[in-house]
């Protein structure tokens, strides 16, 4: 609840000491990792992260369109802090761990990366 009152407050920074403190809902983090990833990147980056893989095992096609627009997230942020080169392991990574998620992997090669 704090977490929210400090966003509607345009206090972010609060509320972002608020969700490390004492956790806050699914939304309210993704809405923290959007209002970070231009100052803060790293924390950006480790909230998607942190969300894909979970994501990944609901298994349905909405869940993996919702992981690989995560994943364009990491990529952007990953290159925004000089990372090309981890964001390339973490992808063979991703299509390691969920080879046989076929549906997904169809997804990761439509995308250009």
């Amino acid at each position: 609840m704090l977490v929210r009152i400090f966003l509607q407050e345009n206090l972010p920074e609060e509320a972002w000491q608020e969700a490390n403190k004492g956790g806050c809902g699914e939304n309210l983090w993704l809405e923290l990792a959007k209002i970070r990833e231009k100052e803060h990147p790293t924390d950006a980056l480790k909230i998607y992260k942190d969300r894909i893989a979970p994501k990944v095992e609901e298994t349905n096609n909405q869940a993996y369109e919702q992981a690989v627009n995560w994943i364009k997230k990491v990529k952007q942020l990953m290159s925004q802090l000089d990372k090309e080169s981890e964001f390339e392991d973490y992808l063979c990574e991703l299509r390691v761990n969920y080879k046989i998620k076929r549906n997904f992997i169809k997804l990761l090669d439509s995308v250009k990366w």
